[in-house]
């Protein structure tokens, strides 16, 4: 009997006790708890080859030839190295394309220590990568401005500052991370700021 009358008292307080919970957890009448079991971690950095491909100072010198008043010449120019550009880059895409594996969380649950030190060093690498890539396009790019005469000089200069500020929001965005100061993995190892 004592039995039966603790589990009926068990059934009434459980409605107490479960909204008791929900509250200390943030929860409130409005909250969708199907939504929140069913929220998964963060994916991670989301920055890929693509990325880069499309913001490639050629293909932005292309996409702008109008403006600049490109020749035919120019055009053929920038479409030659504009694939240079991608091959000389592939193998670091392809690191880029791995370590953007490497850096993502597994499960949706918590991360075991030993997954959470490999998404470190992994995003570490990727930010180390994603700046090299950067650099070899930022070279690429002042290489060819010397190509363009004095009348497209003015517009070519617009064209690049468009093409550094999209390239910074770019890496911001989809590396996660202030892409200017290298990260907080940089800043451990006594890195001076990289400008993105």
């Amino acid at each position: 009997m004592t039995r039966v009358r603790n589990t009926f008292v068990l059934l009434l307080l459980f409605p107490t006790i479960a909204a008791a919970q929900k509250k200390a957890m943030g929860g409130s009448k409005e909250t969708d708890w199907s939504a929140v079991a069913e929220k998964k971690a963060p994916a991670g950095p989301s920055i890929s080859t693509k990325d880069f491909e499309n913001a490639s100072p050629f293909k932005l010198f292309l996409d702008k030839k109008k403006d600049l008043k490109l020749t035919d010449a120019q055009l053929v120019s920038f479409k030659d190295l504009d694939g240079k550009l991608k091959e000389a880059n592939r193998e670091r895409f392809t690191l880029l394309d791995s370590l953007k594996r490497d850096a993502r969380p597994r499960t949706s649950g918590n991360a075991a220590a030993e997954d959470e030190v490999r998404m470190v060093l992994a995003r570490d690498a990727l930010m180390g990568v994603a700046r090299d890539i950067r650099m070899s396009f930022d070279a690429a790019a002042k290489d060819a401005l010397p190509t363009l005469d004095a009348s497209q000089q003015a517009s070519a200069q617009e064209v690049m500052q468009k093409y550094e500020k999209d390239m910074r929001d770019m890496m911001r965005e989809k590396l996660g991370v202030n892409a200017d100061d290298g990260g907080p993995a940089a800043a451990k190892r006594g890195r001076p700021p990289v400008s993105a």
